[in-house]
Order: C-alpha cells, then structure tokens, then sequence
C-alpha cells in the first residue's frame, strides 16, 4: 500500500505561494512547492508565469543563437543532408523524377535562408512550451488516474509541470551559451558534449545526448511533486516518471530516425 506522505489539508486554508518564492524553492525546496501545491485550489498563475517566461526567454536565445552565420550554416547543413536522404530515396522507389527533386531542391531553398530559418525557429520556441505542457501533463494525469488511481484534477498536474520550466529556462540559457560558446549547434549539457564530432544521424550520439543533466533534474522534480498530489510513494513516482521518459527516448531516437528510411 502505498504511504500517505501528509495528512490531508482542507483546501483554501493555505495561500498559494507568490510567484517568486515559487520560482526561487522550485531549485531550493520543491516539496515545499509542491505540497504548497496540493494544498492551495487550482492556482493558474504557477504554469502559466513559467511557460510565458520559457516562450519569451528561449524566443530571444534562439533569435540570438539562428543570428549566428556560422550556426545558421550548421543548422541548414543538417537539413540539407535530411533533405537529399528523402530526394534519393524517393527517386530511387520510382515516387519522383530526378527533374521533381531538383524543383523541391529549389523551393526548399527558400524555406532555409536565415530569414526563414528565425521565423520558424521563433515559431518553435512559441508554440513548443504549451505544446510539452499541454501533452506531459495530459500523460501524467492518465499515469495518476489509471495506474495510481488518483483523483487529482488536469490542472494540478499541470501546475507540476509548469512550475518544472523554470528549470527548463535555466537550461536553456545554460545550452545557448554552449551553443554559442563552442560554435556547435548541437552542443548541449549532456553526455553528447564529450563526442568529438556529433551527428544527429548516429543512433549511440542521439541517446547520448538523451543524457542531459537538466533533464534528469527535470524528471526527479516532476515526480517529487506528482507524489505530492498523487499521495504516493517518490519511488514509485519516480520509476514510472522515468520509464515513460526512456520509452519516449527510444521512439525519438529509433522510431523517427525508421520513419525517415
């Protein structure tokens, strides 16, 4: 049987926290946040003040980092290659003509200048939080209603997660200084950082970069306070956490890279 880890609280007789004190015991104390959380009503403000600081800040580091010519340059290498991998493969199953490829080619062109590549670069750092917040919460939400048999409404779950991009932010000033620091796209506080010459296409490179500091502090934190809402054991929390986080792992790595041919 799983342990109560407090005694329940009767909703509304404790404040919510203020959004600073949130910000600052997310990295001192989350089980102080967190059980904050259990015990306060839906209080909206704890995801949606992270994932708008997320969209602004990582808005501007990518601005920063796609400025880059030497990066943009990588970065459009990359696609490059994916792009002609998809060309070959098509000409050579009879989908496309050597003529075709050669007009994708150049319509693809324009769709890589740096101009373009800033505008969907923004776009992603936009949409992307919300996108993740929406999607971790809605799969931890039917981890807690269907294995754990919690109760716990969408939104506290989201709250959990919300408050975990505060993390993310972090991270992401943290990766953009690696980016620009070293003069490499694809350098990033994981494990990735010690292969000489990293390749996006190299199935042992990408779960090395799978390996990312951040992500694992992300993934302890979420499960502290999915135990707090759930009133179920961290352990037990935390193996189910990270068991969704490997099988998601395997597809991104395996399952696309299948996808592409």
């Amino acid at each position: 049987m799983d342990a109560v880890q407090s005694p329940p609280v009767a909703v509304g007789h404790v404040k919510p926290m203020s959004i600073t004190d949130a910000m600052v015991n997310i990295f001192a104390s989350p089980g102080e946040v967190y059980e904050n959380v259990r015990q306060t009503p839906i209080t909206h403000k704890n995801w949606v003040v992270p994932t708008v600081l997320l969209v602004v800040i990582g808005a501007i580091l990518t601005y920063l980092i796609l400025s880059n010519p030497v990066i943009a340059d990588q970065y459009k290498q990359q696609q490059k290659v994916q792009m002609e991998k998809q060309f070959e493969k098509q000409i050579q199953q009879g989908k496309m003509t050597q003529e075709q490829a050669d007009q994708a080619r150049a319509q693809a062109e324009q769709f890589t200048s740096p101009t373009m590549m800033i505008i969907w670069g923004l776009g992603a750092a936009s949409i992307g939080p919300f996108f993740i917040l929406f999607l971790m919460s809605l799969i931890y939400w039917l981890l807690g209603k269907t294995v754990m048999k919690a109760t716990s409404p969408y939104f506290k779950v989201t709250e959990v997660v919300g408050l975990t991009f505060y993390i993310s932010i972090l991270e992401t000033i943290v990766t953009t200084i690696l980016i620009i620091g070293l003069g490499n796209a694809f350098a990033t506080p994981s494990l990735a950082l010690l292969l000489p010459n990293f390749s996006p296409d190299n199935h042992l490179h990408m779960l090395a970069s799978a390996g990312n500091i951040f992500t694992f502090w992300i993934l302890a934190v979420v499960s502290i306070g999915l135990a707090k809402i759930f009133q179920k054991d961290f352990p037990k929390v935390l193996f189910l956490v990270c068991a969704i986080w490997v099988i998601w792992t395997l597809i991104k790595v395996f399952g696309l890279s299948m996808l592409r041919g």
